[in-house]
C-alpha cells in the first residue's frame, strides 16, 4: 500500500476526529517515520532504500507498516499535543498526554526499533562440509575440528 494511501485512510476512517493536524502534516509524519525505519532496514518494494526513494508513492508492506505504525501514530500525538499546548497560551485548556510524555514513550519505541526493524539470513559456520557426510570423520564427523564424543 502506498504511504499516500495509508494518510488517507488514516485520516478518513482511523482518526477522522481526533486528529488536529492537516494531511501534508499528516504526510510528513508518516514518511519521518518511514525513514526512521529504513535507517535499520530497507523496503521490500526498494532494496538499498535511499532518502530519495521515500516519497508519498513508496510502497510498504504489511509486515513494514505493523512494525511503523506505533511510531507514526506517536509523531500524530506528539504534534497534536504541541498544537494544543500552544493553544494552552490563548486559554484553551488541553486533553490527552503532554509533548514531554509522548516524547519519552517515542524515545523508547526508536531505541527498540533495530531489533524490530532488522533482519538477518541465517548462515552456516564451516560452509558447505558440515553437511556434507563424505567429509566426515570418526573423531571429527561432519568436517568440524574438534572432536565430539
Amino acid at each position: 500500500m502506498k504511504i499516500q494511501d495509508i494518510v488517507n485512510q488514516f485520516l478518513s476512517e482511523e482518526r477522522s476526529v481526533a486528529v488536529l493536524l492537516d494531511e501534508s502534516q499528516v504526510e510528513a509524519l508518516a514518511l519521518a517515520a518511514v525513514s526512521f525505519y529504513c535507517g535499520y532496514s530497507d523496503l521490500d518494494s526498494c532494496p538499498n532504500t535511499s532518502l530519495r526513494d521515500i516519497t508519498k508513492d513508496a510502497v510498504l508492506t504489511i509486515a513494514e507498516w505493523a512494525v511503523i505504525k506505533p511510531l507514526f501514530l506517536l509523531y500524530i500525538e506528539r504534534e497534536t499535543a504541541l498544537q494544543t499546548e500552544a493553544t494552552g497560551m490563548q486559554g484553551v485548556n488541553g486533553y490527552g498526554r503532554n509533548s514531554s510524555e509522548v516524547n519519552a514513550e517515542i524515545a523508547a519505541l526508536e531505541r527498540e526499533f533495530p531489533q524490530k526493524a532488522s533482519s538477518s539470513a541465517a548462515f552456516t559456520i564451516g560452509g558447505d562440509e558440515a553437511a556434507n557426510p563424505d567429509s566426515a570423520h570418526q573423531y571429527f564427523p561432519y568436517g568440524f575440528n574438534y572432536p565430539i564424543y
